[in-house]
């Protein structure tokens, strides 16, 4: 089938790439603006579709064209991103840098981002990579869909491929109901949830040419089916939100939206003559390499910032996103898209040379933990410390998971309950000396499950305290209060509930400044943070709440980085270093009701582990 140039699909295209980057910007006006990228699989649904319904078509040829269209803009600009990585990233942040380089380069960062973090995670805004989860999915896409094409054409020529679009994009909408309740991070990353979207495209490119020759483009019918879809696309972006479990039944508004302005639109249309603005079509005509740029301008923006930059600043960083947009689009993206400018061999040799250069980065970044051993705020003289340490040094308390009871009544009997900041709690407690001649076992049961499994209910009955540390905030307080007084009906336990903790916007920052402003500098901890203690503190008894963040934070409500011996607290903010718990460690047991729990450290006795 041949592709006639429409501007309005440029115009489309910029209002998808406007809304991500607004979005990405962190614009709360634009709270759904993440819905930009559902349009754009529609799009490349629509677009790809076409390429493929000529007969004969070559899929060495389609390959080629999609290489030289995706390529060699993402290898430089992945390129580009190493040094600003390197220069401003804390070893935990290189590190994933380095996967993500990566896995970028195979096509694979919406599986990295699966294992690792959700999208709407708190963190992501700091990964430059982030936002190339979309192309694996587009590139997955690129690799199925000639093969499919291929073999319905076969099966039953052209009247088979439209009956079997259609079923696969019904069952992937089916699943995508299904995983967005049971596997929501899954349902936003992987290509089976993702395949009805792209679907709505390619059934558009099918059914187009019926439906244009049984029209009338100039008609008031479809003049305004044009407006109500160019509506139904925009809307969602001003009213979803990231807490919704998406993609989902709302997600086929701009779905529908999208497909429906690229079957009928023209220049006929009110909607058609507004998305062909030469502005938007400018936009439009670069969108790809300003998807692109756009977070790491963002992510590496916020790295070198102390504290969250304005909406000022960020308003300030589109123009730049656009600039290189351009440059990219003229200098990369035009000249790899025309054979006569850049022959095959020279189009394979970059790529390849630059997906070399990025595995072999990655893999360093990734092998030497972000070079840690370069940092003595984290590394030091610790003998423990060695790639992966924080990770792990948190995930060290897992070794006591749903450990029973001893019958031993000389024995305080403490049950810890919650997420990672629970572990954290451990390893304060064992760090600081206070816990080493107690009883402990774990168990990571969230706020809000409402029934207990046997093992956890024989220990909580045999608990002498039960202590409660997920951290609570406005979602999680019901829960909460519902789960301490349930303990209260079942346990004469003394039960308490440490708050939520947070060391500041981005450590990465700090480590700018010069050595006699670094160490004594005090961080101001997360608006999210605040709320969260605020909500707990209010909701929960003072008797039962131990507000940690009050204890750590001076009379301005401010929090140390470091340590008194420059070691970092916290390397991700959030989860305490084993420098960081001794320290942190060492104030909260001061507080008299974890007092009375734990007794002076005795360096010849160890933790029991009821083993």
């Amino acid at each position: 089938m041949t592709q006639k140039y429409r501007p309005e699909i440029d115009g489309l295209r910029a209002i998808a790439v406007i809304s991500v980057i607004l979005f990405h910007a962190g614009f709360t006006t634009v709270p759904g603006g993440f819905v930009g990228v559902d349009i754009f699989f529609v799009i490349s649904g629509y677009l790809i579709t076409q390429i493929l319904s000529g007969h004969p078509f070559s899929i060495l040829q389609f390959y080629e064209r999609r290489i030289r269209r995706t390529l060699p803009a993402l290898m430089v600009m992945m390129l580009i991103v190493m040094a600003p990585g390197y220069a401003l990233m804390l070893p935990d942040d290189l590190e994933n840098l380095g996967q993500s380089l990566v896995a970028t380069t195979l096509f694979a960062n919406n599986i990295l981002l699966l294992m690792t973090s959700g999208y709407f995670a708190e963190g992501v805004e700091f990964k430059p990579l982030m936002h190339t989860w979309s192309l694996g999915v587009e590139i997955h896409y690129y690799i199925v869909a000639p093969l499919l094409m291929m073999a319905t054409y076969r099966l039953g020529g052209d009247r088979a491929t439209l009956p079997a679009i259609v079923t696969i994009s019904l069952i992937s909408f089916l699943f995508c109901l299904y995983a967005s309740e049971m596997k929501p991070d899954a349902n936003f990353y992987l290509i089976f949830s993702r395949a009805w979207e792209l679907g709505a495209g390619a059934i558009v490119a099918l059914i187009e040419p019926n439906v244009r020759s049984r029209t009338r483009s100039d008609s008031i019918v479809m003049k305004s089916v044009g407006v109500v879809a160019l509506l139904m696309t925009i809307a969602p972006m001003f009213w979803l939100s990231s807490s919704t479990s998406l993609p989902s039944w709302p997600t086929l508004i701009p779905v529908i939206g999208a497909a429906i302005l690229l079957l009928v639109l023209d220049k006929n249309h009110t909607a058609g003559r507004l998305l062909a603005l030469p502005p938007l079509v400018g936009l439009g005509l670069i969108s790809y390499s300003a998807y692109l740029y756009h977070q790491p301008v963002f992510a590496f923006t916020r790295l070198a910032s102390l504290k969250e930059p304005s909406a000022t600043l960020m308003v300030c960083l589109i123009p730049v996103i656009l600039v290189l947009a351009y440059l990219s689009w003229r200098f990369v993206e035009t000249p790899f898209r025309n054979r006569r400018v850049a022959s095959n061999k020279l189009t394979a040799n970059m790529v390849g040379a630059s997906a070399v250069v990025c595995l072999a980065a990655g893999l360093a970044m990734h092998f030497t933990a972000g070079f840690y051993r370069s940092w003595p705020e984290l590394a030091g003289n610790d003998p423990g410390f060695g790639p992966h340490q924080n990770v792990a040094f948190n995930m060290s308390a897992f070794r006591l998971l749903n450990l029973p009871f001893k019958a031993d009544p000389d024995q305080v009997k403490i049950l810890v309950i919650g997420n990672s900041f629970a572990r954290d709690f451990i390893n304060m407690g064992i760090e600081s000396g206070r816990l080493e001649e107690q009883t402990l076992t774990y168990s990571d049961i969230g706020h809000c499950v409402s029934t207990f499994p046997p093992d956890l209910e024989n220990n909580i009955r045999q608990a002498d305290f039960i202590v409660l540390a997920s951290g609570v905030d406005a979602a999680t307080l019901p829960c909460a209060q519902n789960r301490i007084a349930q303990f209260r009906t079942v346990t004469m336990a003394k039960v308490l509930v440490i708050g939520t903790k947070n060391f500041g916007w981005n450590n990465n920052a700090i480590m700018l400044l010069p050595p006699e402003q670094r160490y004594s500098y005090r961080a101001f901890p997360s608006a999210k943070a605040v709320e969260a203690d605020h909500v707990a503190a209010n909701g929960i008894d003072p008797d039962v709440y131990i507000d940690l963040l009050r204890i750590i934070s001076d009379g301005d409500g401010r929090v140390p980085v470091f340590t008194p011996d420059h070691k970092f607290i916290s390397q991700d903010r959030e989860h305490l270093t084993r420098a960081g718990a001794k320290f942190i460690g060492n104030i909260l047991f001061e507080h008299p009701a974890l007092k009375a729990i734990s007794l002076p450290k005795n360096a010849g006795t160890k933790i029991s582990q009821n083993n």
